[in-house]
Formats: structure tokens, C-alpha cells, sequence
């Protein structure tokens, strides 16, 4: 049964997706709330009316929009044009159902605020058979679960009822050989057979003529079986019992063509690529759009129980329409909204341990002393050898660093609302403790949503986001003063502290001698983020089918540091630092869309104009020999030397968007798109036109498919379009100076005259992205297997590269239009169904992404260099480089070919010359993976639900540095600290052994540094989350649903890789963290965690 529907072509797809959701939430909330009320609404409601010569549909829309009553008919049931009246005052419900439908065919049923019309028929039963009842019973579900609202009525009479919120129905006086009528929207209707059955599981099927999934698409949506471009969808139940801390989370494994990289520290950096890395010198960070409105802070401070679903559009059809931002992808979110006739509260609370996964082996004071003593005779006596070998001396560092970290997540949310107003309000805390000590994040968030029809015409709809993030951490990404890396390099003979309460220094290591506890404990550092994102859509309803919708937001940004270091840990002057950034873009999009569907034709027209604006300021004060510790950062004035920092920035985007999408007999489908975007970043060519075109074909639909039985769905897809990027700084195009200085004396004076540091380049342009795509969608099994394939072709022309000048000829630096860089690959998903039971079912869901990512072009350039990020132990001039015909992040280096006879490091001589020198580096590794690959699994039996959902990449390297200063010992690395080197050095194991002697000299320990000897394999097999769920049955908690959940994240890695995480980030860019150039080089990733989650969900 539907409420309203009709099932003519008056009434679009997309009209009853919606109205089904309002009747589906409105089920849930009569269901809920029946458990409060000690007697139905229905008893309880008492109506006044005087009806003239009014229609039936005129009186149930009355009777509507006066009370909480919900009718539900087919219209061919009901006659709604015929005329009654009706004078009634102060009567039930039923009184006034007498009247309107009196003398007529139809039957009425009332539950609680369900009124149930119907036809009234020819009585099944004869006499012998009404006196054989019985008390029937059973669950109604989908391929999803247990299904909610589902209408079951004994054919001819008006005996029936519906499904609780488990599926669940009784029914009783129900006639032995009756028939039963089941009918739930967006199903085919059942008719089942009594045959004196008394339990009943029934399984209800798609109608897909009647619910058409939509997906949102860039201003607009569309049906999922009219989509011509490349978009996967992700919607908030695929991550619903798992411990989403933070929206990336979600998206982590779980969608084809996206790669996610996390550093593991709480509130950190994370990086997201979608379908690869364009650009060598800029971000390839994709757009993220959150309800229409770009977010230039991008995921954080969303609070991810307010995401209804996300969308990354990853195909030029789908991301040319964001034109010169949507060159990296583009994730679209679509967040939670209040729903007409329902009142909702629910609460989610979780709390979590974490622990470290995996630990060094490293060495104990006792192997260390021994050790060292061989280095340098007699540095440890035998009493304190006594000491280190029955414990009372010396400290296992990584014990002292790490700890079991505590997580607390809680969430609340109310929603609900009337057919004018809904309305949704949420709160979240999220509270983490890291594993390594004073490293922790707090997030206090909350949202308001509310959305009106405050005419017939106009839809409004408001919305704010706000939230507050205090971060405190240590420093995971400062190259070899990377706490993990200090922590593993310093002495284990060593204790915290002095006897005269002073932190120890370590006097074996030339790495750093700082302590690394007094670091954590000392240095300390926070760091405040308080975004604000709010805006106000107005819809206008124009005429049938068109629509004019005028969206204007803000997206405010202001990040507070604070950083303040004693001497009681660096042994120099006790030092402070604040900062202050600060961000606001303003947004205004206005769209007008005109709908229509005539005959076997359906069209709809998108014209959008666009205006952003975003501000930048940065103000940074920073001081030295503070001469006491009291003042913390808060008094720079008390500094001894000051040094100031500022910055400021303003850039505009003007745009405008045409798309035209048309359906032919739903076979054919045709999609084009352009748009062109004026941007203020640059001089001569602020224009740029980004088009794209895509097609489809539904081989389905096709009449010499109508007699196969193997295709349920089949559908190829092709696209192809421009895309760009303005990823550069507002004034890159601006030449700039700065005042010329000489030494004199000690110091540096000004010379009185100005040069040149950046060159103007009044053509620089776009980097543009050509991007092929050809995909097909099949189902088969009854749609129980369900695949989608994608074959791209990705390659961005007229790269931004900065080149610079020497020094003779002035100095300075510019940027020129010149790389070029391709990404071809597949990505695929599949999702089955395996078993499909009342009891018990499985459904796994698994996705692949293989990609190969080649630089085609630099523009005449050789090489670009990556940067050295540990001065000292790597060559200068990094270990990564970019070049024509590798991926970019590609390890140069040389080949470690063992110890030679003096047990030193040898490596190939590449020109052989027989010398090695930096002629002799070559490609050893890349960091960028070839497969990666995501597989999600859900076994539900009963009211247990269990989760299964592991991530994997294969094909990336990682150089593992922390094992290189754990077993190197010269210069300026630390003495040997891992266990690793004992028994496989060469005073043990001669030529044959991995590492030299401790009493070598002369050895390249740089060389050995950027070679194969510590580049590994970071290809893995993760158990990502595994997660236990069970729903308390209404009958024990009938005031509300109550889910419990526990849950494991990386339970097991399968992995060669001997690093803390082969999958995390160590190292990142401090010139530009967006770029990609340095990946893979670890220098102390932050641990792997290992946490345990138990969480409660209450809805009512």
C-alpha cells in the first residue's frame, strides 16, 4: 500500500523515493513511541469538523493536516473526486470513517495513527473454514535486514497490521486457507497462502519501477541507472558499528580508486588520493563539498554521525563540473537532515583502550653496555654490568613513551519535525589519548539543520556547524628529531632523570642527545582549531519542473599554535613560540534547473552561477632566552631575542555551469558539462573552460534482452572531459623582492638596495587534466552479485614546476606551466550477497584499485629533486626524485650488495668507474602502491550482527631510517640500539653478515642510508576492524532500540615490513605537506594502535 501514490506517469520516481522515506521514519516513530502510551492515539484523538460538498481526497488531507493521522491506499481502491458531507462534533476518528466511507466498497483499518483503506472483496472463508483460526506470526525482511512498517492485511477483510522495528508481525483470528497481503513501499506486493501454516518468514523484493536510488552528483542529483559518469557512493550504514573517529576513517578501504594514508597521531595529518597524484610541485588533495559548499578546512570538525552518505566523483563527467578545483577528485557529503511526522533522540556512546601493536626489539642496558664496551674498552665497569643485566639499572625507552590510551566518543542527536518544519540537532565529544605519553586530541562539536516550507513555492533550509579542536602532540614529522626515532636511538643504560632531579643526556649518541621523555613531557606544544561552517538555501519552485535554488556559506578557519621548550631538556635557552592562522571563504552558488519527461524522453538542464572569495592571514611571534619558565609562551616581551612572521592573502573564483543530462526510453543516456572559471591567481589567462561529455547504455532495457535471464542490470559507460587545478599561491604570477643583505662582522646588515626572489610569469595558467574513462555495471544472481569496473586514463598537462636561477645571473626562483603526469589504472567493486536466510545471512562487499602513476614530461628538466629530510644522514640532495618515465615519489638510490671483505658497505658501481659515488644512484623503489584493495564482510544471524573489514596495498616501498640509526654508529647516527644487529654483524657472521663491525672505520654509512639495504617491501594484509553487534529484542527493551557493539581495530598485520606501520605517514613536506614527492621515507612513524571499543546506541 502507498500513501497518495499513484502509479500513473503523473507522478515522477524521485517523488515516491521520498515519500517512502517519510513513511519508513514515520513507521519507526509510531512503533517507538506505541511503547510510551498506556492507550493508541487513536483512542485518545476527538475531532470537531463540518464538511460541505467536499471531495473524499479534500477530507483526508484535512483530517491530515489536523492531526497526526497517516492514510495509506492504492489509488485504484478509492474513489478520491466523490462528494460528501460530514457534521460531526467532538467524535473518534472511526465516527467520521463511518460517514466517508459508508455505501461504499472500502474497508478502513486504524493502528495507533495508520488509517489502512482498502477494497472490500468477495470473503474467502466459508462458514466451516471462519471457525478454523489460528494466531499467525512471522518476520518480513529485505536483502538488507529486517524491514520496518510492512503492511500485512488477510485478503477481504480488515484484519492486518504491520511490522515492528525487528520485522517482526503477530496476527490473530486469522482463517485457515486465508490469503495474506503483504506490501511495503519501493517491494512488489505478495500474496502467500495460509495452508494452515502458523509461521511465516517472508522475503520482499525490489520493485525498481517504484524505488530508484539517487546519488548526488555536483548541483543536482540524478538516478543511479541514469548516471553516465564514474561515482561511488558510500552511505553511513557501511561504517555504522565501527569507531569513526574522524570522517577519513570512514572512507579508509572502502571505496574504489581512493587511497588513504593516516599518521596514526590523533587529530594528525592525513592524506587522500583519488585515482592518483597529477601534480609534483602542488596539493593532490581532492575538493570535499559538504552540502553544496566547498570546504577549504576540508574533513575537520565533522562530526561523521552527521553524514547521511558520501559521494567521490572520480570520472571527468562527474568532476568537470567544479571545473579548476576538481582535477584531484572530488568528495561530496551529504549530512543528516530532521524528517517530516517523526520525533527521534538517539544516543551513541563508546569508549576504547589502544594499545601499541607492534614495538622494536630493541636492546637492553645489559646487550648495550657489553656491546659499547667492545667499541670502546672498559666504558662500563662490571658493577654496573651487574646493575644493567639484573634490572636496577638502565630503561626500556619504548615503555617509557608508550601507554594504553583511552578513547571516548559520545554523541546525541534530536530530529523530527512536521510536514512544514523538520529540524535535526547534534552535539559530539570526542576524546583521545594517544599511546605515546602527554600526545592527546579533544573535539567539541555541534550542528543545527533546520529546513522549512514556508510556502508552496519556497523551501528553506539552514545549517551550522561548529566545532573546537585542542591538540596536543609531539613533533611525528620533524625528519631525525622525530620523537619515535629519538626514542629508539637513545642509550637504554640511561635513566629518566639526574640524581639532582635533571634530565639525563645521552653522551653514546651524536643523533641528538635530548632526552626523550623530557621532550614529551617538556616541550610542550598545542595546538587550537575552531571552524565554523554555516549556510541558507532557498528554493524556489518556479513552475512545474523548474527550480531556482540560491546557496550562500561560509567556511571559517582560525588555527592557534602554541609551542614553548625548556632548557632543562635542549641544554640551551628556554624558548617560545605562537602562531595564528586564519581562514574565511565565502561561497555563493545559484542554480536553476529545469526537469521534464515526455513520452520515452527525459531531460534535465543545470545552469549555475558561482562566486568565492577566501581571505588568509597568518601572524607567528617567536622568542628566545626567556629567563624563566613561568610565562610559558604567554609573555614574549620577556624574551632575550624576538623574531615576527606574517602573511596575508586574498584570492577570488568567478564561475559558470552548464549540464545537460537526457534519457532516451532509459537505454540511452547522454551527459555534457562545461564550465568556465575566472580565477584572480592569475594574470593574463584567469579563464579557463573545463568540458566534459558522457554516455551510457542500458543493454537491460533493450528488447533483444527481454528474454535472457542472466543480466538483471548491464550497463556500459564512457566518458571524457578538462579538468583543472589552481592549486598555487594567489600571487605566484607576482614577482617579488626582498631587501639584499651582507655579512659584516657576525651578524648580516642591509645593504640599502632591494632584489628580486621570484620572477613574474603573467602566463602562467591552469594545470589542466585530461581524463578518459570507460566503465561497465552488471548484476546478476537475482541482483545478488553486483559489479562495477572502471578503466581510467588520468594525465595532467602543463604541470606547475618551480625552476630557479642562479645566483650569477640575479637569483631567484619562477613558476612555468611544463610537467606532465599520467595515472592509468582499474578500479572495481563487487558486492554479493552470499546467503540469504530469515536467520541468517552474509553479504561482503570488495573493492581493487590498480594504478600506474608515470612522469611523461618535465619541461626540459632532468630531474626535480626530493628534499633531504635528516641533514647528515641522507644525501643533500634527498632520496627521491621525480623523472621522466617513473612515478612520482620514486626512491634513487644505490644498491647495497653486502659487506665486502673489510665488513664494509658495498654497492654496485653503476658506470663502473670503481668508485662510488653519487654517479652510482639509480631507481631502487617507489613509494606509490600498484593494488590496493578493500574487503568488507557482514554476517547477521539473528539479532547479531558481525563485521569483518580488512584493507590491503601491494607494490610500495618504504626506507626504514629508524633501522638504519638503530644500527649504524658513526658519524652523525647513534650507537647500535636494535637487537637486530647482535647476530648478523660481522665480527659474528664475517663477510655473509648484514651490518659491519662496531670497530669499523670508514665506512658510507650516508650511501648505506639512501640504498636497498633499507628500503623493504611495504606491502600488507590488515584486519582493519572486526566488530560484534547485537540488538536487544523489543519485547526486553520496549521503550527504544538498544545496540551494543564491541570492536577490535588491527587485530593482525600480515606484513615484511619491520617498521612500526607499513601503511602510515612519517614524513611530510614542510614546505607543502599536499605534495607527494617525499612519500614513503620512515623516520619514526607514530605506532600502529591496537584499540578495543565497546559502544551503546540507544534511538527513542
Amino acid at each position: 500500500m502507498n500513501k497518495k501514490t499513484r502509479f500513473s506517469q503523473g507522478k515522477t520516481k524521485q517523488k515516491r523515493l521520498i515519500r517512502a522515506m517519510k513513511i519508513f521514519l514515520l513507521f519507526a516513530f509510531l512503533t517507538v513511541g506505541s511503547c510510551f502510551a498506556s492507550e493508541t492515539y487513536s483512542q485518545e484523538a476527538s475531532f470537531s469538523i463540518n464538511y460541505n460538498n467536499k471531495t473524499v481526497k479534500e477530507v483526508i488531507n484535512e483530517i491530515e493536516n489536523s492531526s497526526e493521522f497517516i492514510f495509506f491506499y492504492l489509488d485504484k481502491s478509492i474513489d478520491l473526486n466523490r462528494k460528501v458531507s460530514i457534521n460531526v462534533e467532538n467524535k473518534k476518528i472511526d465516527t467520521i470513517l463511518d460517514q466517508l466511507f459508508s455505501g461504499t466498497e472500502n474497508n478502513y483499518s486504524i493502528s495507533d495513527r495508520q488509517i489502512i483503506i482498502s477494497k472490500k472483496e468477495a470473503p474467502v472463508n466459508t462458514e466451516t473454514n471462519q471457525k478454523d483460526t489460528r494466531t499467525i506470526s512471522g518476520t518480513i525482511r529485505d536483502n538488507m535486514g529486517p524491514v520496518t512498517g510492512a503492511n500485512i492485511l488477510v485478503k477481504g477483510t480488515t484484519n492486518g497490521t504491520i511490522t515492528d522495528l525487528d520485522g517482526k508481525f503477530t496476527l490473530e483470528n486469522v482463517p485457515a486457507n486465508a490469503i495474506l497481503q503483504v506490501s511495503y513501499i519501493g517491494y512488489l506486493p505478495q500474496e502467500i497462502e495460509i495452508n494452515n501454516r502458523t509461521l511465516f518468514n517472508i522475503v520482499l523484493e525490489e520493485d525498481n519501477q517504484a524505488l530508484d536510488e539517487v546519488v548526488v552528483v555536483g548541483y543536482g542529483t540524478v538516478r543511479k541507472a541514469d548516471l553516465a559518469g564514474s561515482v561511488s557512493v558510500l552511505d553511513s550504514k557501511s561504517f555504522k558499528d565501527q569507531p569513526i573517529k574522524q570522517v577519513s576513517d570512514a572512507l579508509q578501504g572502502r571505496v574504489s580508486g581512493v587511497q588513504v594514508q593516516n599518521s596514526g597521531v590523533p587529530g594528525g595529518t592525513v592524506k587522500i588520493r583519488v585515482r592518483g597524484s597529477g601534480s609534483i610541485n602542488r596539493s593532490n588533495d581532492p575538493l570535499y563539498v559538504i552540502d553544496g559548499i566547498v570546504r577549504e578546512s576540508g574533513l575537520t570538525g565533522l562530526n561523521p554521525e552527521d553524514i547521511q552518505s558520501m559521494q567521490i566523483l572520480k570520472d571527468a563527467s562527474s568532476t568537470a563540473i567544479y571545473g579548476s578545483r576538481g582535477a584531484n577528485g572530488v568528495v561530496l557529503i551529504t549530512t543528516k537532515t530532521g524528517k517530516a511526522n517523526t520525533r527521534q533522540v538517539m544516543f551513541d556512546a563508546q569508549i576504547g583502550v589502544g594499545t601499541v601493536a607492534k614495538r622494536y626489539d630493541t636492546l637492553n642496558p645489559y646487550e648495550f653496555a657489553t656491546l659499547y664496551n667492545t667499541y670502546r674498552a672498559n666504558t662500563f665497569s662490571s658493577d654496573q654490568l651487574s646493575a644493567f643485566q639484573n634490572g636496577t639499572a638502565g630503561t626500556d625507552w619504548q615503555d617509557e613513551i608508550y601507554k594504553t590510551g583511552i578513547t571516548q566518543d559520545y554523541k546525541l542527536t534530536f530530529s523530527g519535525g512536521s510536514d512544514k518544519i523538520q529540524y535535526l540537532v547534534s552535539g559530539n565529544y570526542v576524546g583521545q589519548e594517544g599511546v605515546v605519553i602527554e600526545n592527546s586530541n579533544k573535539r567539541y562539536q555541534a550542528r543545527a539543520n533546520i529546513t522549512s516550507q514556508v510556502l508552496d513555492w519556497l523551501h528553506v533550509t539552514a545549517d551550522v556547524n561548529a566545532s573546537h579542536n585542542v591538540r596536543k602532540s609531539g613533533d611525528f614529522n620533524a625528519g631525525k628529531g622525530n620523537i619515535i626515532n629519538v626514542a629508539m636511538n637513545y642509550s637504554p643504560v640511561l635513566g629518566i632523570l639526574n640524581e639532582n632531579g635533571t634530565y639525563t643526556r645521552d653522551p653514546y649518541s651524536a643523533l641528538t642527545q635530548n632526552n626523550p621523555v623530557g621532550i614529551l613531557r617538556e616541550q610542550v606544544g598545542e595546538t587550537l582549531n575552531d571552524i565554523v561552517n554555516a549556510r541558507i538555501d532557498l528554493k524556489f519552485d518556479i513552475l512545474p519542473g523548474l527550480t531556482f535554488t540560491t546557496s550562500n556559506g561560509v567556511d571559517y578557519n582560525d588555527q592557534k599554535g602554541y609551542s614553548f621548550s625548556t632548557k632543562k631538556v635542549t641544554n640551551s635557552n628556554n624558548g617560545m613560540g605562537n602562531s595564528d592562522a586564519y581562514r574565511m571563504t565565502l561561497q555563493t552558488t545559484n542554480n536553476l534547473t529545469y526537469q521534464n519527461k515526455w513520452g520515452d524522453h527525459a531531460l534535465t538542464a543545470t545552469a549555475v552561477y558561482e562566486a568565492t572569495q577566501s581571505e588568509y592571514r597568518y601572524m607567528a611571534l617567536n622568542g628566545t632566552g626567556l629567563l624563566t619558565e613561568s610565562v610559558g609562551w604567554w609573555n614574549v616581551n620577556m624574551a632575550s631575542s624576538r623574531t615576527s612572521d606574517n602573511s596575508y592573502s586574498k584570492w577570488a573564483l568567478m564561475s559558470g555551469v552548464g549540464r545537460v543530462m537526457y534519457n532516451y526510453k532509459d537505454r540511452y543516456m547522454l551527459t555534457g558539462t562545461i564550465r568556465a572559471d575566472g580565477s584572480s591567481k592569475f594574470f593574463d589567462d584567469k579563464w579557463g573552460w573545463f568540458p566534459s561529455i558522457a554516455a551510457a547504455w542500458s543493454l537491460n532495457n533493450e528488447d533483444f534482452m527481454e528474454n535472457q535471464n542472466i543480466f538483471q542490470d548491464l550497463k556500459i559507460r564512457a566518458s571524457y572531459g578538462l579538468i583543472g587545478s589552481q592549486a598555487i599561491n594567489p600571487y605566484a604570477t607576482l614577482g617579488l623582492m626582498s631587501k639584499a643583505m651582507y655579512a659584516f662582522g657576525g651578524s648580516s646588515q642591509y645593504t640599502g638596495y632591494w632584489v628580486g626572489t621570484t620572477v613574474a610569469t603573467p602566463n602562467l595558467s591552469w594545470e589542466t587534466t585530461h581524463q578518459f574513462d570507460l566503465g561497465v555495471d552488471f548484476s546478476v544472481l537475482n541482483h545478488r552479485l553486483n559489479i562495477s569496473f572502471d578503466y581510467f586514463d588520468k594525465r595532467t598537462k602543463d604541470g606547475l614546476l618551480q625552476r630557479s636561477i642562479p645566483n650569477y645571473d640575479g637569483g631567484g626562483s619562477y613558476w612555468v606551466n611544463a610537467a606532465e603526469v599520467s595515472n592509468r589504472g582499474i578500479d572495481f567493486s563487487i558486492n554479493a550477497t552470499i546467503f540469504d536466510t530469515p536467520d541468517f545471512s552474509w553479504s561482503s562487499t570488495f573493492n581493487g584499485t590498480y594504478l600506474k602513476n608515470e612522469v611523461k614530461d618535465l619541461g626540459g628538466l632532468d630531474f626535480v629533486s626530493g628534499i633531504s629530510p635528516a641533514a647528515g644522514m641522507i644525501p643533500t640532495d634527498g632520496v627521491t626524485r621525480v623523472e621522466v618515465g617513473q612515478p612520482i615519489g620514486a626512491f634513487y638510490g644505490y644498491k647495497w650488495t653486502g659487506l665486502d671483505a673489510e665488513g664494509k658497505d658495498s654497492f654496485e658501481d653503476i658506470n663502473n668507474d670503481n668508485i662510488i659515488d653519487s654517479s652510482d644512484r639509480s631507481f631502487i623503489g617507489k613509494s606509490t602502491p600498484d593494488f590496493t584493495l578493500g574487503w568488507n564482510n557482514t554476517l547477521r544471524w539473528k539479532n547479531w550482527d558481525l563485521n569483518m573489514f580488512f584493507t590491503g596495498s601491494f607494490g610500495a616501498d618504504r626506507l626504514n631510517l629508524v633501522r638504519f640509526t638503530g644500527t649504524a654508529m658513526t658519524g652523525d647516527f647513534a650507537f647500535i640500539t636494535l637487537r637486530e644487529y647482535l647476530n648478523n654483524n660481522y665480527d659474528v657472521k664475517g663477510a655473509s653478515a648484514r651490518y659491519p663491525s662496531v670497530s669499523v672505520t670508514g665506512n658510507d654509512y650516508q650511501s648505506a642510508s639512501a640504498s636497498t639495504k633499507f628500503l623493504e617491501s611495504a606491502n600488507y594484509f590488515r584486519l582493519d576492524n572486526l566488530s560484534l553487534s547485537y540488538n536487544l529484542p523489543k519485547k526486553v527493551a520496549k521503550f527504544a532500540d538498544l545496540r551494543f557493539t564491541f570492536s577490535c581495530q588491527n587485530l593482525f598485520t600480515i606484513t615484511s615490513y619491520k617498521g612500526m606501520d607499513p601503511a602510515g605517514i612519517s614524513f611530510v613536506d614542510p614546505n607543502n605537506g599536499s605534495v607527494d614527492v617525499n612519500d614513503g621515507i620512515d623516520l619514526g612513524a607514530y605506532p600502529l594502535t591496537r584499540s578495543y571499543t565497546f559502544g551503546v546506541r540507544l534511538n527513542f
